[in-house]
């Protein structure tokens, strides 16, 4: 009888095991299929950038000529000042959003070598201090030394990690905290629930379930290697629940009319998953929104201390 109730036991056991198994796998290729479709989604409208941004170029720049005559011939009337900077003030914008498109549509160029990461955010937290965007802003940073290097054009990635630090500090309007995060793990590691704590006195638990495009990612690349997370950080409102996955979106932006294109996460989105990472927002414990960025490895840190 005991033994009756034994394997009995261990069977139900097992079966939670397959049906607990299942579920991750099931879990997994959704997030994959997903993944696969926005992925198309981000292809067609790279293409359509193209065109529009084509289309609409060659007349930008006539009415941007032609606003210019129209401001000498005006001289010193005063009443044609305002409306005329209004016009170029419109066109100016217009035209970063069509540089954006370009940027968007463009193809990803192939570069042989492997770059430091950490030596790209410093560079990136010197240029965005030099621009006075980081005034009233406190810079945390965690990033090991020597970070692995991942192959990638220099411009792009540098632009990328610019794009993140300037939506962090705009989400803050200015004031708060960024923080800036990079190491090296085992890929296994992002598998499973991440266990922080909050930075204020109740020292709460914070945890992060695995990410479903950590999640399709890893099914998708099974890195056998180590892999490099950067994060970006800020202290400001956060990404709404239901923004989370349209905020990568093309032309998707939560700020008001005027003050943003909803190009820089596509954009930036675009330039991780061309390295073959990915790229996702979570709730960060600094309470704002923690961006995550997982990218192939292509040189330790140890063969990189080697190099110089």
């Amino acid at each position: 009888m005991l033994v009756g109730l034994v394997v009995v036991a261990v069977l139900a056991l097992v079966a939670r095991v397959r049906a607990s198994e299942r579920a991750r796998a099931d879990a997994a290729l959704a997030a994959a299929r997903d993944t696969i479709a926005r992925t198309e989604r981000l292809a067609t409208t790279g293409r359509l950038a193209a065109g529009i941004a084509h289309e609409v170029g060659n007349p930008l720049s006539a009415i941007a000529s032609y606003a210019h005559v129209v401001r000498l011939r005006a001289g010193d009337a005063p009443a044609l000042h305002e409306p005329l900077d209004a016009l170029e003030r419109e066109v100016a914008r217009i035209d970063r959003i069509v540089r954006g498109l370009l940027d968007y549509a463009r193809p990803r160029r192939a570069t042989p070598d492997a770059i430091r990461v950490d030596r790209i955010l410093d560079d990136v937290v010197r240029l965005v201090r030099d621009q006075g965007h980081l005034r009233r802003v406190d810079v945390t940073w965690d990033v090991e030394p020597h970070t692995g290097g991942v192959r990638a054009d220099r411009h792009d990635l540098e632009q990328a990690f610019v794009n993140l630090v300037l939506n962090a500090v705009d989400a803050m309007a200015g004031v708060g905290t960024l923080v800036l995060r990079a190491r090296t793990l085992a890929p296994d590691a992002l598998a499973v629930a991440d266990p922080r704590r909050r930075d204020d006195a109740s020292s709460a638990t914070f945890v992060h379930a695995p990410s479903a495009r950590a999640t399709a990612w890893l099914a998708r690349q099974a890195p056998s290697g180590r892999v490099l997370q950067v994060v970006v950080a800020d202290s400001g409102p956060g990404v709404p629940p239901q923004h989370v996955e349209r905020i990568f979106e093309p032309f998707f932006s939560t700020k008001v009319p005027g003050r943003g294109t909803g190009l820089g996460l596509a954009l930036v989105a675009q330039t991780v998953e061309s390295l073959g990472g990915t790229i996702w927002v979570q709730p960060a414990r600094e309470g704002g929104a923690a961006f995550v960025l997982l990218l192939p490895l292509e040189m330790s840190r140890a063969e990189l201390v080697g190099t110089e």
